[in-house]
């Protein structure tokens, strides 16, 4: 088996992914207007907004070639934006569909010249990364905790080891990364819980941003949708006021670093 998924040495716009939906004019999915590709995820964190990306069957079969003319379709609005666009995938996991997920990264680049942005966990095989990452410009990383067990005890599925690596993986490619952490209370909002997080990304000098997302219910009535009892009834949702104490602490930690930091304004 190859260590990498190629698409040079394939049909690549005939390879098929199962879509679960996209957004046509994204705006908080990396710089600029962006056109936005949702896929499956493996996860199974307690505060996901999208219950519905879980079952992998679930969603609309597409070829590369069918989503490049339609993003092609709206470029100017995106090669136009403040800030530059381009093409984001999230989930989901992009990264459990990653011989498609290569396979349109590269597409993107080679027919539409736009900018590339995968969010994901961090998670994934090694293949999945080689296959991807040639092809990828920026990545969202989705730290669920800063310390194992209770990532562990988020994501309920998925290690922090992992994710860790993968981080490594970007600096050594020199590919950089935004760090988005929901905050979330009794969960990853102690003083504790952010001292392991600054620590975590002053050990990876590829990161440029910080985005702080307050938890929120948004997702609450998709779980009762499908049936699924919802693990947060009793949390409350937070405002960005809330959390003020939490970035100005982290812009503390990075101003020699300038690193934006975002959530409480």
């Amino acid at each position: 088996m190859p260590a990498i998924v190629d698409p040079t040495t394939m049909d690549y716009m005939e390879v098929k992914g199962n879509v679960h939906s996209t957004e046509s004019l994204a705006c908080l999915e990396g710089p600029g207007n962006r056109f936005l590709l949702f896929l499956n995820c493996a996860a199974r964190c307690l505060y996901c907004s999208n219950p519905d990306t879980w079952d992998e069957t679930v969603g609309t079969p597409m070829t590369v070639g069918q989503l490049i003319k339609k993003i092609g379709n709206l470029k100017n609005y995106y090669i136009n934006s403040v800030g530059g666009g381009g093409v984001t995938v999230s989930g989901g996991e992009p990264l459990t569909q990653f011989g498609f997920l290569s396979c349109f990264l590269y597409a993107v680049k080679k027919h539409l010249n736009l900018h590339t942005c995968v969010e994901t966990t961090g998670q994934g095989c090694t293949k999945a990364w080689n296959s991807v990452l040639p092809h990828t410009d920026l990545c969202l990383v989705c730290i669920k905790h800063a310390i194992p067990e209770k990532y562990e005890q988020i994501t309920r599925t998925k290690k922090l080891d992992r994710c860790l690596k993968f981080l490594k993986e970007l600096e050594k490619r020199n590919i950089p990364w935004w760090c988005r952490y929901v905050v979330l209370p009794g969960y990853t909002d102690s003083k504790e819980d952010i001292e392991a997080l600054i620590e975590l990304v002053k050990n990876s000098p590829t990161c440029e941003r910080i985005e702080f997302l307050p938890y929120h219910e948004l997702g609450k009535n998709k779980w009762e949708e499908l049936g699924i009892e919802y693990p947060l009834k009793n949390i409350k949702q937070l405002k960005k006021s809330e959390i003020k104490w939490i970035c100005d602490m982290v812009r503390e930690a990075f101003k020699d670093r300038n690193i934006p930091v975002t959530g409480d304004t």
